[in-house]
């Protein structure tokens, strides 16, 4: 999971909310009269273009904004609608996301059988919030994405299985997450990983398939005469050529200080 930096509010989801200001997000799709669907169609590519075609959970390629593979997240609710806050049509609530590993008819890394242990991100999520297990109002239960900063990341990486894992030096040094309900940013990081289960087994072992490249071609790179730093710095060049490549967060915790200071370099916001 990295930082989602959102751009400006789309001008149709702005008119349709000032022309319709309790609908709903379905009714919102539906409403021709006051462009809804335009609204819709313009809110899903512009969250997208935000994340750079990743999915905002947990970094799967979603750029080619398949309707199978990704769709609109609410991160709070979007069923709270009130006439002082309607949270379906709140800009700043929405997230593009993942399919979560829900289609049968998907591949790797999309999908993989059984569904139901491989689920991820909101789909698993909303299994959490139906079985009690995280408050439908989950802020401060799990990390948004668009309250995380650029750096330093908050996830570490087991490459020996490709499961995430929290980075305690890191979530020790940063400022107290504001409405945390865990004991600290670690636990909270951790917490995040299981309800939106980031170490199913299918994103592990996509995971573990872009670790394996890397360390292949670190191998090259060392084959063909750079030292350690030079070949680190030019793989960061290439894997991170792209804004930004699916599981971002992996390539930049195997790459190290090469890929900070790519990223510094790009002046990386999120």
């Amino acid at each position: 999971m990295k930082r989602v930096l959102k751009q400006e509010e789309p001008i149709l989801l702005t008119n349709f909310r000032r022309a319709v200001p309790q609908s709903t997000w379905n009714n919102m799709k539906d409403d021709a009269h006051f462009g809804g669907p335009a609204a819709y169609k313009e809110c899903r590519k512009q969250v997208l273009a935000a994340q750079g075609g990743i999915c905002a959970f947990c970094e799967i390629d979603i750029s080619d904004n398949d309707s199978l593979k990704c769709r609109v997240e609410h991160f709070h609710p979007k069923s709270d609608i009130s006439p002082a806050h309607n949270w379906a049509l709140d800009w700043s609530n929405l997230l593009g996301v993942c399919a979560g590993g829900s289609y049968k008819s998907g591949s790797a890394p999309y999908t993989l059988e059984p569904l139901a242990q491989n689920l991820s991100c909101d789909a698993y999520k909303d299994q959490m919030i139906q079985s009690r297990k995280l408050s439908e109002q989950c802020e401060g239960w799990i990390l948004n994405p668009i309250q995380l900063a650029a750096s330093p990341s908050l996830f570490q990486i087991d490459k020996s299985t490709g499961k995430l894992l929290p980075n305690s030096l890191h979530c020790a040094a940063i400022p107290a997450w504001i409405g945390n309900k865990h004991a600290d940013i670690e636990a909270l990081v951790q917490h995040s990983i299981i309800m939106l289960n980031l170490n199913c087994d299918r994103l592990c072992q996509a995971r573990l398939v872009l670790i394996r490249d890397i360390e292949r071609n670190k191998k090259k790179q060392r084959d063909q005469g750079f030292s350690a730093a030079e070949g680190l710095n030019n793989l960061a060049t290439h894997y991170l050529k792209r804004r930004w490549p699916g599981f971002f967060t992996t390539i930049r915790i195997c790459l190290g200080a090469a890929a900070e200071n790519h990223l510094a370099m790009m002046e990386y916001q999120g």
